[in-house]
């Protein structure tokens, strides 16, 4: 898990280095730049776990920053677009994706190292596991932030009643 975790969140936002040694990244079937690369795949069982999705899909786009073909802040715009697309917003996911979407930026200028943004990140993530038992109005499902806590090893935030 703790491989996991460096290879999606150190590629993808952080790192950049080519020297990483990274496992095959699963690629969404369709032809490149394609709108369907940003839905789940066809193929995919109807219950499919959102947050494997979403793993699924952020390996793929780290392999793309890995190859230089897209920045840390541009995979992380395409990443967030297939979570809208995925399980649409929520006021947690919609929180987490800026702290992480911020450390991209971050990352990407320069201005922040890589242990940096990894802690910030994890931070983000304590205080909303603080914060999830008092929250009220919580949201379905905040997948987003779940697949977070999943890479970091941390338990996922409970689903609210429907």
């Amino acid at each position: 898990m703790k491989h996991l975790l460096f290879v999606v969140l150190a590629t993808l936002l952080l790192s950049g280095c080519g020297a990483m040694k990274q496992p095959a990244a699963q690629v969404v079937p369709g032809p490149r730049n394609a709108p369907t690369a940003m839905r789940p795949p066809a193929n995919a069982p109807a219950r499919v776990d959102k947050v494997n999705l979403l793993l699924i899909e952020a390996n793929r786009l780290a392999g793309k920053v890995q190859a230089d073909e897209l920045t840390r802040t541009q995979a992380a715009d395409q990443l967030n677009v297939f979570r809208l697309r995925l399980v649409g917003d929520n006021r947690v996911d919609d929180s987490t994706f800026s702290t992480y979407r911020y450390l991209a930026v971050q990352r990407d200028a320069g201005a922040m190292t890589q242990e940096e943004a990894l802690s910030r990140m994890e931070m983000k993530l304590r205080d909303w596991r603080r914060i999830w038992p008092q929250l009220t109005k919580r949201p379905v499902d905040p997948a987003f932030t779940n697949f977070l806590m999943r890479l970091y090893d941390m338990p996922p935030l409970g689903k609210a009643a429907p």
